[in-house]
């Protein structure tokens, strides 16, 4: 539902989540053409308006009606105040452009000092068999010359070994970072899980009731950790940023941010 520049619930209320009224903008962006951008209302969920009418506030002040306001939607009602005209229309604070969102990502390397020490090692396998094999020779008291035509074949082997093993390892790890993006955005935070089958889990700022930072001690020496977000409600999965680094940091930003939101109460 339209009501002056800006898109509305067909309830004639704002969006009540996020994923709703993201969905409704890309469903407008994909229809018009034109280029939307979804807003937090002060009273409570988000509405969606043009980019031109909220880089523009001169523009949209001269082509609507003077003493025109947002709804009022704080009774479940629609109220359109009669005092057209009015000189001293005040500004809504959804006008306010949201802050830019933070996208994180596990810490993989440090969080897997093993898998990169393997990885190491498999490098200097694959690039210099020869040294190692004629260390290893050396060992057990058995000269190269001795193993004749298998020798050639024991640093193939070693070389083609150290290759699958360093690849693979490489893959884990990238399958491991890829696998999850966390965001803080301008209304809340959000996990999202899987790369081929997505799994999303997000809070609004107004619904997070509780914070908590996990660390084992091996994670408190590495700088990395757990940060997990939980609602009021037992129904509500709790949003966690998994491996993190500066998890503290990371809390004390998503607490700046939940200081500028509107209560949910």
């Amino acid at each position: 539902m339209r009501i002056g520049d800006a898109v509305y619930n067909l309830d004639g209320l704002p969006f009540r989540s996020d994923q709703t009224a993201q969905r409704m903008l890309d469903l407008l962006s994909g229809e018009t053409g034109k280029h939307y951008q979804m807003e937090s209302y002060p009273e409570g969920g988000f509405v969606i308006r043009l980019e031109s009418a909220i880089a523009s506030p001169l523009k949209r002040e001269m082509q609507e009606p003077q003493g025109y306001e947002l709804p009022d939607v704080s009774q479940g009602m629609i109220n359109i105040p009669a005092n057209h005209g009015h000189p001293n229309r005040q500004k809504s604070e959804s006008s306010v452009i949201q802050p830019r969102d933070y996208h994180l990502r596990p810490a993989v390397l440090r969080t897997n000092l093993f898998s990169l020490g393997i990885m190491g090692f498999a490098a200097f396998l694959m690039l210099m068999p020869d040294t190692l094999l004629a260390e290893a020779l050396e060992l057990i008291h058995i000269q190269p010359h001795q193993l004749g035509g298998w020798m050639l074949r024991i640093q193939q082997a070693m070389t083609g070994t150290g290759a699958i093993l360093l690849v693979t390892l490489w893959l884990v790890l990238v399958w491991q970072r890829a696998g999850a993006l966390y965001r803080i955005t301008g209304f809340g935070v959000e996990a999202r899980l899987g790369i081929i089958a997505h799994q999303t889990v997000g809070l609004r700022f107004q619904d997070i009731r509780s914070m908590s930072i996990r660390q084992s001690v091996p994670e408190r020496l590495l700088g990395v950790g757990m940060l997990e977000f939980n609602s009021a409600g037992t129904d509500g999965a709790p949003v966690q940023f998994r491996q993190i680094a500066k998890p503290a940091r990371v809390l004390q930003l998503v607490k700046e941010r939940m200081a500028g939101m509107p209560s949910a109460d």
